[in-house]
């Protein structure tokens, strides 16, 4: 029986609770919704009122009447012995979510938590206030579609990765939009229905989206503070995967990046049981430690079995939607096929942009590990002083969010609390293939002082703890 439970429609309800009508009604459009974009799928069986109401933060006789509403409506059957079985999808309406399933709409006078995005480098502003038209007048030039990207970024790319110890050839590189685009080209064009993906858990929640619309049997990894459960990863690998999707370095959610022991563990497993690996490098960039720069696995790994990506996005601005693929050149020329098909190629505006930021890639390192490493230390400040003593967390190495555990506490429940506080946040759940995590949130800390104090004080007083000031 396909059990839906409380914590997946925590995760993928996002902000449901608006000002106008019943609190009820509010939530069984809601539900309808997700039922319609098939992420509660029809045969699936509703949790209990109880148990939704708790972990929603509302009555059960919310979730009562909800139920009622979708009963009435068709969608749901209530059988004895049978649960609040889905039957039918809901009629659509609303607004279209256009974000990551389970994210957050956040209006202007909300404080958005959900997120760990930077604001836009420097870099890239002046150099867009330093723009005429004449500068990019050459880049309109033939037909404008290259699904595999413009010639000069990808030699570009190329030198960046040379000048990181791993010899690469224009050929060996794809453009992408953003480092999403590139991990839901690598699942389409390498997962079929029911084939093994093993990933971490926690893992990045827009990859479990990616594999799960692929119809993939995720199997998940523990994740340690001293690196991934290799017990665990080789038994994975034993049974042949059809992909490893991995963060080496500044991990997301966690921020960790493996020990060098950890690695070199990792490379002999791939030796032993010759596995695809997927390196997500989008956040390797971002370290928290003064000079590192990136190390990718793929530089030790056989070249025909991993792809690694790679994006300006994090570094420069996320609206620069430039992202990259390393990878062989069979598998580039497979993945640029998908490409053409799904968008045809890249903005060239937006990579004639990109070959002058990599110019600039040693001054952006160091303004943004600059900035990172100030909001962290204020960030722990502020959780230090309000924060109960259980709470634990391990320092990021890389990333812009902390990964706090919080023992004892509802975390999905604490996140619709929070949004009756116009504060949104994610519960470690999200991150999990299995929903592990319910008493953990992640908490991006590159926000403004005042705003981390408040979103600080905030998840303390409504989990209990020290009270503000």
């Amino acid at each position: 029986m396909n059990r839906i439970s409380p914590a997946r429609i925590g995760r993928l309800i996002g902000n449901w609770r608006t000002s106008d009508g019943k609190v009820s009604e509010q939530l069984s459009l809601s539900i309808g919704r997700l039922i319609t974009a098939r992420e509660l799928p029809v045969g699936g069986v509703l949790p209990s009122e109880r148990a939704l109401a708790t972990a929603l933060a509302v009555s059960r006789g919310t979730v009562v009447a909800a139920y009622g509403s979708l009963r009435d409506a068709g969608v749901r059957d209530s059988r004895h012995g049978s649960g609040h079985r889905i039957v039918a999808a809901a009629a659509p309406s609303g607004a279209a979510h256009t974000r990551l399933a389970g994210e957050i709409r956040a209006l202007p006078q909300d404080i958005d938590m959900t997120s760990g995005a930077l604001q836009p480098s420097p870099i890239l502003t002046e150099m867009l206030a330093a723009l005429k038209g004449a500068d990019l007048a050459s880049v309109a030039a033939g037909l404008g579609y290259d699904a595999s990207g413009l010639p000069t970024l990808r030699w570009a790319i190329a030198r960046y990765y040379a000048d990181l110890g791993l010899p690469t050839h224009p050929d060996n590189i794809l453009i992408t939009s953003g480092a999403q685009q590139a991990v839901w080209l690598l699942a389409n064009a390498m997962v079929d229905a029911s084939d093994a993906v093993v990933v971490e858990d926690p893992v990045y929640r827009g990859s479990l989206e990616a594999f799960r619309r692929r119809n993939a049997r995720i199997v998940p990894i523990a994740v340690t503070d001293e690196g991934l459960d290799i017990g665990q990863l080789e038994k994975a690998l034993k049974n042949r995967p059809r992909l490893l999707y991995l963060f080496p370095e500044a991990h997301n959610p966690t921020g960790r990046s493996l020990s060098d022991q950890s690695r070199r563990e990792l490379l002999d497993l791939l030796e032993r049981y010759p596995t695809f690996l997927i390196e997500d490098g989008a956040q390797n960039e971002l370290s928290t430690i003064a000079g590192r720069t990136p190390r990718p696995v793929a530089g030790q790994a056989n070249p025909e079995l991993v792809a690694t990506i790679g994006t300006l996005s994090k570094l420069f601005w996320g609206g620069l939607r430039i992202g990259w693929i390393r990878a062989a050149p069979p598998v580039v020329k497979r993945l640029a096929s998908f490409k053409a098909v799904n968008d045809l190629g890249c903005s060239m505006f937006d990579q004639h942009l990109a070959v002058g930021l990599l110019e600039n890639i040693r001054e952006a390192r160091v303004y943004r590990h600059r900035e990172i490493s100030e909001h962290l230390e204020a960030a722990e400040r502020i959780i230090a002083d309000h924060a109960p003593g259980h709470w634990h967390w391990s320092r990021p190495s890389g990333g812009t969010a902390m990964w706090i555990n919080m023992p004892g506490i509802d975390a999905v429940a604490l996140c619709q609390e929070a949004q009756r506080h116009r504060l949104f946040l994610s519960a470690g759940p999200g991150y999990s293939a299995r929903e592990n995590f319910g008493d953990v949130i992640r908490l991006p800390f590159v926000r403004p002082l005042q705003t981390m104090q408040f979103a600080i004080e905030t998840i303390c007083s409504l989990a209990g703890g020290k009270s503000a000031g």
